[in-house]
C-alpha cells in the first residue's frame, strides 16, 4: 500500500524528463514512479509527493512501515 500523499494526479510535462515506470507488486497492485532526467542526461528514480514535490526514495512511498515514519507524513498527521 502506498503513502496517501503520493501525487497520482501528477502529469509529467514535458514527458521526456519524467517517464512513468510501472512496478507490479506481488499483491497485484501497480505502483508507478518516474525515471527523471535532470536535463543533462543524469537519470534517477523519483516519486511525486503532495507534501514536498519530487522525492528520490521512491520505495519509501510504497512500504507502509517506511512512509509512516517519513517526517513529512508524521508532521501532516500531527496537524
Amino acid at each position: 500500500m502506498e503513502c496517501p500523499f503520493v501525487d497520482r494526479s501528477f502529469t509529467p510535462s514535458p514527458k521526456e524528463f519524467n517517464k512513468p515506470v510501472p512496478f507490479d507488486c506481488d499483491n497485484g497492485y501497480r505502483y508507478i514512479f518516474y525515471d527523471h532526467d535532470d536535463g543533462f542526461g543524469v537519470h534517477s528514480n523519483v516519486q511525486f509527493c503532495k507534501l514536498i514535490g519530487r522525492k528520490r526514495d521512491v520505495f519509501e512511498c510504497l512500504n507502509e512501515n517506511e512512509w509512516k515514519n517519513c517526517g513529512h507524513y508524521r508532521s501532516k498527521q500531527k496537524q
